[in-house]
Parts: structure tokens; C-alpha cells; sequence
């Protein structure tokens, strides 16, 4: 990854700077959520700087609107709050150096420090969206990094978080996918990755630019048909605002309160199952749950085996597995997952392994010679 600089603001030792931000902006009603959001979701406390990954999209600039106008609210007394935006251009579309050029003109009027990187997705093989989005993530971690900056922000909103919801309900996901995306997760040993914007609507955000009289670009490939959330964009949420105007809005309510309940089973999963590494456990005690939780400690055991087995895994793989941990049979049984993993039943334990457990694979559910002593 190239890295170049347009604006690079002071480094970690710098004090911290407010933007300049206009009036209009700083009473805007969505600046008190988002302030909300940032420390009670976000865990954003104190002071400090912190990078706003800024496309040059209305969502992003918004969000540098917010988190400027959130630093500018704060009495001379309180920990400042810095925002700094750093722009990655993946150069993989014509404009690409006119949204970088756009970004940089904002944050000059703003007063808000810029940090440019060059990213090319294009020249590393597989997956070209896996490849930007990691090389995104690296770039914004980088820029975090040289300003000593503790949380990266981005700005996904209540739409992009109804996609995912969406995605994960028709896709048969459990409370681990319907709890879409989390306000904050590590994106490094040191730094959080954080989203204040899950359930603010994309229209706020147009609206918070408007009162601050600065436009926007336009991605189209994000209503690109061809890809999955792009037909979504383009045909599925429209109708659905059509039916429910406030659908996004609902939607990322439920995903929290999904999430709440994912952190709870977490936390029992724990209790149960141990350490999400260990993958034997003593038949006897998981005969005793129920079936929801007896699936789940054992999806979230073989995540941490084959991450790659996460979205095929499905209730048909799951239910013969309960079963036979339950009946009163003591031969030992394989059954075949996704991600080359195999569970085996044996009379007094579960076992999880990664490509056979040395009785050799005789097709899901099968018995096995030699029964334990």
C-alpha cells in the first residue's frame, strides 16, 4: 500500500484543534444523538483525536459534520474532541481523483486536518471488494496510528444496517448475524473501530450537509445491480420505505436489541462451552440443553475452527448433530460440516475437529468401528 499526504495534520504529540463548524450545523437535532451515540455505544470518552474515514459520500461528510460539530459543542473546561479525516482513494473509478480532491477542499474549509491514502485494490488477486475493503480498514488503522488516534470512525447508517439485517434473515442466520453490525469492534491492538451512525437515517445526514451548505459525491456503483447490496439499494429498500417510511430507522432498533441478546448468549455460551478455541465436551452436560443453545455453542466452536464455514452452516447440519448427542446410542458417529469439519458423537464426548477425527469419514451420521472403552 502507497501512502501520500494532501493535508497531514500534527502527530500525535500536536494539542488537539477544533474545526470550524457552522452554526447551523452545531444545533442541527442530530448532533446531540450522534454525541449520545459516540459515548454510550462507541465508548468514545475523554478527549483526543479521532479519524473519520471520509469518502466524500453524504453519509461520510455528514459524519464528519457531526463529530466536528460534536467537538465544537464542548465547553472550554471539557476534553477536546479532534476530528481528523483520512481519505483512501482505491483509484478504481474515473472520478476517484476528484473525490479525493473534493474531500481535501472540505476539510481545508472545515479546519480539519486531511490524510490522504493510495490504496490498488485491482493489482492483488481474489476478491476485488475483499481486497478494498481490507486494504480500506489497513489504510484508516495507518492514519489512526500516525496521529495517535484511539477510535477510526465510519459511517454506516440505520440503511446500511437494514441491508445487513436483511441479508442475514434471508440467509437463515441466528442472533450472531441478526445483531448486524456492532456500534464498535478492535481494528487493531490499540484502536476501535466505531459506527455512531447505525441508527441514523441517510436522509439526516443529507439534510445536516444542506444546513452546512456543502454538497456531496455520488458513488454509483452503490445501487450497482450486479452486486448484492446494491440490488437491494436500488429495488428492495425503497419499497420497503414505500410501505414503512421509517423501516431503516425500526430495522436498526431491532438489530440492537438483537445484539444485546447476542451478548447475552455470549456470555452463557461462555459459561457452557469455555473458551471458543476448545472444541471437546462431555456428552453428558450438553444432553441437558436446549437445542437453540446446543447449536449455537457449537456454530460459534466451529467458526473459530473454519471461519469459512460461518455462512453454511444450517439447521440441516445442526439437528441431526442434537440428535444424536441426545439419544441413548453409544457408538461413535461422524457427521460432516462445511469448512472440511466433522463432528464426532462418541458415548461420553462431543468432539469438533478439523478434517476427520482418524476413523475415517463414512458419510453424515454414520457409525465408526471401534466404540470407545
Amino acid at each position: 500500500m502507497a501512502a501520500a499526504a494532501h493535508r497531514e495534520g500534527g502527530g500525535p504529540g500536536a494539542p488537539p484543534a477544533k474545526a470550524s463548524v457552522p452554526l447551523a450545523v452545531r444545533r442541527h437535532p442530530i448532533i446531540r444523538e450522534v454525541s449520545r451515540r459516540l459515548a454510550d455505544h462507541c465508548g468514545v470518552s475523554g478527549g483526543g483525536r479521532i479519524v473519520i474515514g471520509v469518502s466524500g459520500g453524504p453519509d461520510s461528510v455528514g459524519l464528519l459534520l457531526a463529530v466536528a460539530a460534536v467537538g465544537a459543542r464542548r465547553g472550554s473546561q471539557e476534553p477536546a474532541l479532534e476530528p481528523v479525516a483520512a481519505h483512501v482513494n482505491h483509484h478504481l473509478r474515473r472520478s476517484a481523483d476528484a473525490d479525493q480532491e473534493f474531500v481535501s477542499k472540505l476539510c481545508d474549509r472545515l479546519g480539519v486536518a486531511a490524510h490522504i491514502r493510495d490504496v490498488w485494490p485491482d493489482r492483488e488477486p481474489g476478491n476485488l471488494a475483499a481486497n478494498a475493503r481490507r486494504l480500506r480498514y489497513d489504510a484508516l488503522a495507518d492514519v489512526a496510528r500516525s496521529v495517535g488516534a484511539r477510535w477510526v470512525a465510519v459511517a454506516h447508517h440505520a440503511e446500511d444496517q437494514l441491508e445487513t439485517l436483511l441479508i442475514a434473515l434471508c440467509r437463515g442466520a441466528g442472533l450472531g448475524g441478526l445483531g448486524g453490525m456492532p456500534f464498535s469492534r478492535p481494528l487493531d491492538g490499540e484502536r476501535m473501530l466505531i459506527r455512531p451512525l447505525l441508527g441514523v437515517p441517510k436522509s439526516s445526514l443529507c439534510a445536516l450537509c444542506r444546513a452546512a451548505e456543502v454538497g456531496w459525491r455520488e458513488d454509483p456503483t452503490n445501487e450497482d445491480p450486479s452486486t448484492l447490496r446494491g440490488r437491494l439499494r436500488r429495488d428492495v429498500l425503497p419499497a420497503l420505505a414505500e410501505i414503512w417510511p421509517h423501516a431503516a430507522m425500526r430495522g436498526a432498533a431491532a438489530a440492537e436489541v438483537l445484539d444485546m441478546a447476542r451478548g447475552l448468549l455470549q456470555q452463557r455460551l461462555k459459561e457452557i462451552f469455555g473458551d471458543p478455541a476448545l472444541s471437546c465436551w462431555p456428552r453428558a452436560e450438553l444432553r441437558k440443553l436446549p437445542a437453540m443453545l446446543l447449536a449455537a455453542g457449537l456454530r460459534r466452536a466451529a467458526v473459530e475452527i473454519a471461519k469459512d464455514a460461518a455462512e453454511s452452516l444450517v439447521r440441516a447440519h445442526m439437528e441431526p448433530v442434537a440428535e444424536a448427542i441426545r439419544d441413548d446410542d453409544l457408538r461413535p458417529r461422524e457427521f460432516q460440516w462445511p469448512g472440511g469439519l466433522v463432528v464426532v458423537v462418541r458415548s461420553r464426548t462431543v468432539e469438533l475437529v478439523k478434517g476427520g477425527s482418524g476413523f475415517g469419514v463414512r458419510g453424515s451420521g454414520q457409525s465408526l468401528p471401534n466404540p470407545e472403552p
